[in-house]
């Protein structure tokens, strides 16, 4: 089967490391031949090459954007639409049996595949009804119910985006399935746990376990944006230290220096820039788990929150916001749910602080966690198994 994977980014943020992993598994384990388009030159252009797809790069717009207010957002969706034919003539001159969106925000793919009558999955990744910032000139509910009439398939990647889905567009449910987003492996969850092999909380060995039993340090990943709560984190920072508990904080990946600036003139404005690192990007957000004590989740509208996984993954406990998809991953333990409020996480980081043992059992639930999620079977075999299932019906 030759399937062909439009991508809305060359760079290699969580949805384009997702789709390396469903490349690889169709690719290596699958034996099909693989086609992956991408605006634009990027770091994902090699990687995908060395994963074995050919690359195409061909430019196109996306119909919803964090800065598309209705002006810039019509002429962005001219632009997406002016895209169509290039689609349509790669179609023609590759002859994929199945096509496949990576992202809500990219629409000429499926438009292109739905014309040359190709079957086609679209992968929705985002909160579409709730995310302030995916904005676009045309409304959320109708840039939903256009993904559903495009596809032949519609993959959520969380129950909770599935939900979205399905209050815009009931008649959905036929054709939609939930299907995790796959993320790359964590630590070796059989290695000794510390120096000495020596095993943690409650005689837990694995991941997090060689970690001090006391909560002193923070870690929040995420580009710098209103919707990802930096802003929370620094404020429920300035709370803590003004009750006397000094926490340390680390925000990674925040992105360029305009957001480094703004996020230290806050924490100079709290008073807590001693407290403050912010690292603009990182290619090893492995050892960022493993120095943290515990990771913060403060996304209200996280579709799925690969950095949820990738915390419990290295055994590091998530403090998350009781929103969106950060419920489902916790469902299974591993981290504290608290109102998203400033407030009320700063109330749980005193309480974890001041309470030893409980944050000890917290700990050594993310590690218990961490150790399970190691054995799950891969996300990225049952979406190739659906491309699989769908080429064969169509």
């Amino acid at each position: 089967m030759h399937v062909l994977f439009v991508s809305h980014s060359a760079d290699l943020m969580g949805a384009e490391r997702s789709l390396l992993a469903l490349v690889g598994e169709a690719v290596r384990a699958r034996g099909h031949q693989v086609t992956v388009t991408v605006p634009g030159d990027g770091p994902l252009r090699a990687q995908l090459a060395a994963a074995g797809a050919d690359v195409v790069v061909l430019p196109t717009r996306l119909w919803m954007g964090r800065r598309y207010g209705p002006a810039v957002g019509a002429v962005r969706l001219l632009q997406a639409l002016a895209s169509v034919p290039r689609y349509r003539r790669l179609l023609h001159r590759t002859r994929p049996d199945v096509v496949v969106t990576n992202s809500a925000v990219v629409p000429a793919g499926a438009i292109a595949a739905r014309m040359s009558q190709v079957p086609h999955v679209w992968v929705v990744r985002e909160s579409l009804l709730s995310n302030p910032s995916l904005r676009s000139v045309l409304p959320r509910a109708a840039i939903t119910r256009l993904i559903a009439r495009l596809s032949d398939g519609v993959v959520a990647v969380s129950a909770y985006v599935a939900g979205q889905v399905t209050s815009a567009v009931p008649t959905a449910r036929t054709k939609l399935r939930v299907i995790p987003p796959p993320v790359e492996s964590g630590p070796d969850t059989d290695a000794p746990s510390g120096p000495d092999g020596v095993s943690g909380p409650d005689g837990v060995s694995g991941p997090g376990a060689d970690r001090p039993v006391a909560l002193e340090r923070l870690l929040l990943l995420g580009r710098h944006s209103a919707e990802k709560g930096q802003v929370d984190a620094v404020e429920a920072l300035a709370i803590c230290a003004r009750q006397g508990r000094a926490f340390t904080l680390t925000l990674a990946g925040v992105g360029d220096g305009e957001a480094q600036r703004g996020l230290a003139d806050l924490a100079r404005r709290y008073g807590v820039e001693t407290q403050l690192e912010t690292v603009a990007w990182t290619d090893d957000p492995a050892a960022l788990y493993a120095r943290a004590d515990a990771t913060l989740m403060l996304s209200r509208n996280e579709a799925y929150g690969r950095v949820t996984f990738e915390s419990l993954r290295s055994g590091t406990p998530v403090i998350g916001y009781r929103a969106g998809a950060t419920t489902e991953i916790l469902a299974g333990g591993g981290g504290l749910l608290v109102d998203p409020d400033a407030g009320a996480l700063a109330s749980a980081l005193l309480n974890l602080a001041a309470d030893q043992e409980a944050f000890g059992r917290l700990a050594a639930e993310a590690s218990r966690r961490g150790r399970e999620l190691a054995t799950e079977p891969s996300p990225a075999a049952r979406f190739v198994a659906y491309l699989d299932e769908l080429g064969a019906v169509s």
